[in-house]
C-alpha cells in the first residue's frame, strides 16, 4: 500500500458528499470544544483566561457558521486531489506520500474560508462584542482586503493541520492495525494513531497560529505587528523560540478530540454510505463499512 503499487478500489463515496460530510463533523467539533478555541486566543495575546460559559462560547455562532466549509473543503477537496492523483497514476492506490501530500493540499485551501472568518472571532473575544456589531464594525473601519490579513500564516496553519489528520493520522493507523503489537486491536491502532497524528498537527502548525493570532489580534494599530515576518521577528524578541507555542496545551487538546471526532464521523458515514451502496450479494470494499469489529476506522484516505 504505501508503494503505491495496486489499483484503487472504487468509491461509491463522491467529493460533494465527502465535503457534506466534512462540514456535519466540524460542526460537532466546534459545539464541543469551542471553549479550547477561547483559552487558546487569551494565552496568545496574553488577556486573562475567560471564565463563565458565555465568555468561552463567545464567538460559536460564527465558528460553527466558518468550521463547516472549512473542514467540508478539507474533506472534499483532499478526495478529490486523491481521485486525481490516483488516476494521473494509472489508477494505481496512492502511497504514503500522496495520501500525505493530498491532504496538506486541502488544508491550505481552507485557509481562504478559515482567514477571514477567525480573525472576526478573535476581535469578538478581544472586545467582547456580539457577532452582527464586530462585522458592522469591521466593514466600516477596514478595507475589504483586511478581511485576508493574516492569511499567509493560516494556510502554513492549515496545511500542516490537515496533513496531520487526514494524512498522518490514517497513514499510521493502516500500518499500526497491521503490526505484530497492535494486530486483532483496531481500537489500540486508532488511539496511538489519532493521539500521535493529533500531537504533530497541533505542534507543527502552532507557530503559524500565534503569528496570525497576533497579526489579527492587533490589525494595523501596532507597527511590529504589520507582516508575518515583523510579527514573528516580536514574538521571538518577546519570549525566544518557545513563544510561538504559548497557548498549545489548549490547542493540542482540541486538535487531538477533533482528530477523533472527525475521523470517526467521516468512517462512520462513508462506511455505511459504501454498505447501503453495494449490489446484492456484493460486501462493501474493504475498510469502507463492511459492519466487522475490525474496521473500526475504516481506509480513511477512501
Amino acid at each position: 500500500m504505501a508503494g503505491g503499487k495496486q489499483p484503487a478500489a472504487p468509491s461509491r463515496v463522491t467529493p460533494l458528499e465527502h465535503t457534506a460530510i466534512g462540514a456535519v463533523g466540524g460542526v460537532m467539533e466546534v459545539c464541543l470544544m469551542q471553549p479550547m478555541v477561547a483559552f487558546k486566543n487569551a494565552l496568545q495575546e496574553g488577556r486573562p483566561l475567560p471564565r463563565t460559559p458565555l465568555a468561552m462560547y463567545r464567538g460559536l455562532l460564527i465558528n460553527c457558521g466558518s468550521i463547516a466549509p472549512i473542514t467540508a473543503s478539507q474533506f472534499g477537496t483532499n478526495r478529490f486531489m486523491e481521485r486525481l492523483v490516483s488516476q494521473r497514476a494509472g489508477g494505481q492506490e496512492l502511497g504514503s506520500w500522496g495520501r500525505f501530500g493530498c491532504a496538506a493540499v486541502a488544508g491550505a485551501v481552507s485557509a481562504l474560508v478559515a482567514s477571514p472568518t477567525e480573525l472576526i472571532i478573535i476581535q469578538q473575544q478581544k472586545k467582547c462584542t456580539p457577532l452582527l456589531a464586530e462585522v458592522r464594525h469591521f466593514v466600516a473601519t477596514y478595507p475589504a482586503k483586511s478581511a485576508f490579513r493574516g492569511l499567509g500564516p493560516c494556510m502554513g496553519r492549515e496545511t500542516l493541520y490537515a496533513a496531520g489528520y487526514l494524512g498522518l493520522c490514517p497513514i499510521l493507523y493502516d500500518k499500526l492495525k497491521d503490526s505484530d503489537a497492535l494486530k486483532g486491536s483496531p481500537a489500540g491502532a486508532m488511539a496511538i494513531a489519532g493521539v500521535v497524528g493529533g500531537v504533530f498537527a497541533a505542534c507543527a502548525s502552532h507557530p503559524f497560529d500565534t503569528i496570525k493570532t497576533r497579526m489579527q489580534a492587533a490589525m494595523y494599530g501596532k507597527p511590529e505587528y504589520l507582516t508575518w515576518t515583523s510579527t514573528a521577528a516580536t514574538i521571538l524578541a518577546e519570549g525566544g523560540v518557545l513563544n510561538f507555542w504559548r497557548g498549545l496545551l489548549p490547542r493540542m487538546t482540541r486538535i487531538i478530540a477533533a482528530t477523533f471526532i472527525l475521523i470517526n464521523v467521516r468512517s462512520t458515514v462513508v462506511g455505511h454510505l459504501e454498505a447501503q451502496r453495494a449490489p446484492p450479494g456484493e460486501a462493501a470494499p474493504a475498510g469502507r463499512g463492511g459492519g466487522e469489529a475490525e474496521e473500526l476506522l475504516p481506509e480513511l484516505s477512501q
